[in-house]
């Protein structure tokens, strides 16, 4: 059962985090991606229905469920915690987001030749900084926040041109130089990018 009447969840953070189990919403401040984030990088990855977007470290799902109310188009998360996947494919399932999708698993098995958006806030973070830790549930070291982050600019560079790439809270020298930047938004923190 929804926790707020439906047209009210999506107009606040605090309401919609609300759906979610109490562990999982005291993360969102810092963890998860505001609404209002979400609306914007959401109608710039999928301006139409074509628009098949994959969220690399989607934790509980927000940005996906978030993005699919505010945009055309589908959205997949990945991410390797299952029980982040269990709750967010439940809240899916009781907003009838059903052109929001989460998968459990590793970025790196997935076939980036399937989308043409991708959406990325950082999510390799925490195996350089262990304090920002969601849990320990999974391994985490620098090494792999290197194997991670030469995986990801490899499969940006791979994917065709008209690519559309969301990033949030990433230093720009991060990001492959065939990614041309469209626009910045609140603060500098969401990048929204084109590849040339």
């Amino acid at each position: 059962m929804l926790t707020a009447p439906f047209t009210e969840i999506y107009q606040s953070d605090e309401v919609f985090d609300h759906q979610y189990p109490i562990y999982v919403s005291a993360l969102s401040e810092i963890h998860w991606t505001p609404l209002k984030v979400i609306e914007t990088a959401a109608c710039f990855l999928a301006p139409d229905q074509s628009a098949n977007v994959i969220d690399i470290g989607a934790g509980v799902g927000k940005f996906c469920i978030g993005a699919a109310h505010f945009a055309p188009g589908r959205f997949t998360g990945i991410e390797q915690r299952l029980n982040f996947v269990r709750v967010g494919n439940k809240l899916i399932k009781k907003l009838g987001a059903n052109r929001a999708t989460l998968i459990h698993g590793n970025f790196m098995d997935i076939d980036f030749a399937q989308y043409n958006g991708v959406y990325f806030f950082n999510s390799f973070h925490e195996n350089i900084v262990l304090s920002d830790s969601l849990d320990e549930k999974i391994d985490r070291s620098p090494e792999l926040y290197e194997l991670y982050n030469a995986y990801l600019l490899a499969q940006l560079v791979a994917m065709p041109a008209g690519t559309r790439l969301a990033t949030y809270w990433l230093s720009v020298t991060e990001i492959p130089g065939c990614y041309k930047l469209i626009s910045s938004h609140f603060d500098d923190l969401l990048k929204l990018w084109v590849k040339e």
